[in-house]
């Protein structure tokens, strides 16, 4: 079972992805995400939002927005996001 993940700015959609977690900067500290999570929003600080997937690692530079969370999706409404 994969997560779908979304990363939206309001200039463009940045990702949309099936991956195996997430961790993300939350504005309280950082949360980590898997498949059958429970649903939830929240808030997010500046940071390293990581993702795996069948083919590693993966990482985006984030500068706050929201995740919401459900069991098989992950969508980020972020300001702005820098790909490395």
């Amino acid at each position: 079972m994969a997560l779908r993940l979304s990363i939206v700015t309001p200039e463009r959609p940045v990702l949309e992805t099936d991956v195996d977690s997430v961790e993300a900067p939350g504005s309280e500290g950082e949360f980590g995400v898997l498949p059958g999570h429970e649903p939830f929003l929240a808030p997010l600080g500046a940071g390293e939002l990581r993702y795996t997937d069948s083919s590693g690692s993966h990482s985006v530079r984030i500068t706050g927005g929201f995740a919401e969370v459900t069991g098989e999706r992950v969508t980020v409404l972020a300001d702005a996001v820098e790909q490395g």
